[in-house]
């Protein structure tokens, strides 16, 4: 018994718990620093430590900074469902619930939100998560140290996102230096990933990602690999940061304009758009999706509404799907720009006629997509255009790279998996294209190549 007097101890002794959970939970340090994988466990792992903290000692407070308010959220149900599985015996009184927090009878709380820093708060627990996705980094982590400064404990994790930021920097001291570890867990420390984590631990390091994936990977994660262009891959899976110089729209363009206040809908119409709306439709090649998202104009401003995947639908399936996205609201969407390269070109020329002077179907020329491309970067370095948090939309705005061919033409292309090819950038782009005024100069001298 005298075990459950730390939260390991609890939290042992009634869940299931892999190897670097174990580690993580019985690190005293003060600041704890995480370079992990996606689905490995962390958020549930960090409010089932809040909880166990609240058991054992009262008056106990924990604030999460997450992404986004989704992410926010989900924190506080997985705290909820560890104090349901408590023994009635060891479950503190809960006197208030809500979707941001949980109060205690004794004092304790457990606080959650969105990307910002905990300022008033002295001697929490504090775990920022998904760190290096945030906006202003250096501003949350700098707020935050006060809060831990006389007691308490700050806990820095995310997946990796480049070779910038508060996140890599720590990550890369900490990793020059003894005695001041980094818990990194790629995808093959966990069960649920992989087939064999005891032979992946010694020797998948000494593979490449292909063989690794192949030898221990589940079918899960097979899938997810073959959904995947290799960087981003090793980047969300396998704790690489990336280089951010190699991308077109560098993360120090792209993050300014990423407002964590949006939400991504994924209905033929935004619910939450007042505004004038313009759309693009980048029709999907073989395996990979058809994309189309919508913009809302915010004064001198434009507001991603809607990000819209339809994997592998028939043609009449996405006729009817755009009819009703042009017809909703008496008209709102304004324009719609469709690939009308390949295979997209009969769509975008039926569409065309039905909906003369609203859509414009685009031929994908070197040259067009030049235009498009840059134009794309312009509003990101201008910040004319935000994004909402979603890490689907980011990897595949990120991954896209420029090249000069050896006749000296620029290409934009980004590496292709079997199902994905950078298509939300280009429906991104389209979209741009259609609420902007045909004069405007898409070879700003901000832009540099």
């Amino acid at each position: 018994m005298k075990n459950l007097a730390t939260p390991y101890g609890l939290l042992q002794a009634l869940f299931k718990l892999e190897p670097y959970q174990t580690a993580f939970l019985q690190d005293s340090a003060t600041m704890r620093v995480v370079l992990k994988s996606r689905q490995v466990g962390f958020s549930w792992l960090f409010a089932a430590e809040a909880v166990a903290n609240v058991c054992l000692s009262p008056g106990h407070q924990a604030i999460f900074v997450s992404l986004n308010r989704e992410e926010a959220q989900e924190k506080i149900r997985y705290a909820l469902e560890v104090l349901e599985a408590l023994p009635p015996a060891w479950r503190p009184k809960l006197k208030r619930c809500s979707r941001s927090g949980l109060e205690f009878a004794d004092g304790g709380r457990i606080l959650s939100h969105p990307c910002r820093a905990p300022r008033g708060r002295s001697g929490a627990d504090v775990y920022l998560d998904e760190m290096a996705f945030y906006r202003g980094d250096a501003d949350v982590f700098f707020g935050t140290l006060p809060v831990v400064s006389r007691r308490g404990r700050i806990t820095i994790a995310s997946t990796p996102f480049g070779r910038r930021g508060v996140f890599w920097l720590e990550c890369d001291r900490r990793m020059a230096q003894k005695g001041r570890p980094v818990h990194v867990v790629p995808w093959w420390h966990c069960s649920w990933l992989c087939t064999d984590t005891k032979s992946a631990v010694v020797s998948a390091d000494e593979m490449d990602t292909p063989e690794r994936v192949q030898r221990f990977g589940t079918a899960r994660l097979r899938e997810i690999f073959r959904s995947m262009d290799l960087d981003s891959f090793q980047q969300e899976y396998e704790c690489r940061f990336g280089d951010a110089e190699a991308s077109w729209i560098p993360y120090g363009e792209l993050l300014p304009c990423v407002d964590e206040s949006l939400s991504v809908e994924n209905a033929p119409y935004p619910r939450e758009a007042s505004g004038e709306l313009f759309a693009g439709y980048d029709v999907g090649r073989t395996q990979h999706a058809s994309e189309l998202v919508v913009l809302e104009r915010q004064g001198s401003r434009f507001v991603v509404r809607a990000v819209v995947s339809l994997h592998q639908a028939e043609y009449g399936v996405q006729r009817q799907y755009l009819c009703d996205l042009m017809q909703a609201n008496n008209g709102a969407v304004r324009r719609l720009c469709i690939d009308a390269t390949g295979i997209g070109s009969y769509l975008a020329e039926e569409m065309a006629k039905a909906f003369p002077m609203r859509v414009e179907p685009v031929v994908f020329t070197p040259r067009v997509k030049e235009s498009l491309a840059v134009a794309l970067r312009i509003a990101f370095q201008n910040r004319d255009l935000l994004i909402p948090p979603d890490r689907g939309l980011i990897r595949q705005i990120h991954s896209v790279r420029r090249t000069v061919t050896s006749a000296g033409n620029a290409r934009f292309d980004a590496e292709s998996s079997e199902t994905e090819h950078a298509d939300k950038f280009w429906a991104l782009a389209l979209a741009l294209h259609a609420a902007l005024p045909p004069q405007r100069s898409v070879t700003a001298t901000r832009v540099n190549f």
